[in-house]
């Protein structure tokens, strides 16, 4: 009964941990931070998870999550599907929230609090597009290389910061905020001329593309008047294999 009890409760352990992961994966495909949710239900007036549970549950740490939960979760991903956003006065807020996705299941299908429950407790697995896949092989790069890199997003920060009339510290703190906490201080460094990303730290920023050139973007096309394809022209070095691997 005891080993019985004990692989129940790895189980569990490891269901919320895959949980927490679905959520933040989520969370930052739709470029929103840990407060996004939970400020767009106080504007639009409807019930929405906490930003401290939020983060709790994305590290796996939530322990017994109570019902209002799962109904809060599916509440945020139903609105979305459905495009009812509420009143949103700031725009930016509004911008993030319509071009959020809704998180969905296998039959591409917004997961309801009977989903997500079974899905935390184990008894439903994650959907296909929320599992870890195997991380994809990053270009091997020089010192030089990697510094070029650095510099061009350097760069293509500097000239949106110019052309937007933005507060440099605020524009640096919006793009550190879409990046998971554990790369922000390393992003905040590169982005302020303080230092250069490495080659070692860029092969644990590649996921088929540079993360740090993603949320750069993601930040571009919140800014007003900006499309994505400028975004996508200003941040990104032509192609992924621009900066050409070493030999």
């Amino acid at each position: 009964m005891a080993n019985w009890f004990a692989e129940m409760e790895e189980k569990q352990a490891e269901a919320r941990l895959a949980f927490g992961r679905m959520l933040r994966l989520w969370r930052e495909r739709n470029g929103w931070t840990q407060y996004t949710v939970a400020d767009w239900g106080k504007e639009a007036g409807f019930p929405t998870i906490s930003y401290g549970n939020l983060s709790a549950i994305e590290q796996g740490k939530a322990g017994e999550l109570r019902r209002p939960a799962f109904f809060q979760i599916a509440e945020a991903s139903q609105r979305l599907h459905e495009s009812r956003y509420g009143t949103i006065r700031s725009k930016e807020l509004r911008d993030k929230i319509k071009a959020g996705r809704p998180l969905l299941g296998n039959d591409d299908q917004p997961w309801g609090p009977q989903e997500l429950w079974a899905c935390y407790v184990g008894l439903q697995d994650i959907p296909e597009a929320y599992k870890v896949q195997p991380k994809p092989e990053a270009p091997a790069l020089s010192a030089k290389e990697a510094r070029e890199l650095s510099s061009r997003w350097r760069g293509a920060v500097g000239e949106a910061i110019d052309a937007h009339e933005l507060d440099p510290f605020q524009a640096l703190q919006a793009i550190a905020r879409l990046a998971p906490l554990a790369h922000r201080k390393q992003l905040r460094k590169v982005l302020t001329s303080f230092g250069d990303y490495s080659p070692a730290d860029l092969r644990e920023l590649w996921d088929g593309d540079w993360l740090p050139q993603q949320w750069i973007q993601t930040w571009q096309s919140s800014l007003s008047g900006n499309t994505e394809a400028t975004g996508r022209e200003q941040a990104q070095p032509q192609d992924p294999s621009t900066v050409a691997p070493s030999s």
